[in-house]
């Protein structure tokens, strides 16, 4: 079993959804399961780029979070760099203290 001590969360352009998740697959070895939800962006005014959700105040977002092994998480941010080289992308990282199986 991996060891899945990290939680990585990216939050992006739904644009990039497909791009992202398909970079997430080609790694197996450095990713772990992971889900993606669509959620309302607030706060940077600058980075929402439509007029409509400018009147509204918010950007449709794509979060992806990602359970991994600390270690891989530079070497992940990397390649999303290359791949999606986007100021829109927003990362964050959290320690993960547990994870298992109810059965």
């Amino acid at each position: 079993m991996k060891r899945l001590d990290a939680c990585l969360k990216l939050l992006l352009p739904r644009a990039l959804e497909t791009q992202v998740v398909d970079c997430l697959l080609q790694h197996p070895q450095w990713v772990g399961p992971f889900i993606t939800r669509y959620v309302e962006g607030h706060g940077d005014p600058e980075s929402i780029e439509s007029a409509v959700e400018q009147v509204r105040g918010r950007a449709a977002r794509l979060e992806v979070e990602i359970l991994m092994d600390a270690s891989h998480v530079a070497e992940l941010l990397e390649d999303l760099r290359g791949e999606l080289p986007n100021r829109d992308v927003v990362w964050w990282l959290n320690p993960v203290t547990g994870v298992g199986r109810l059965v």
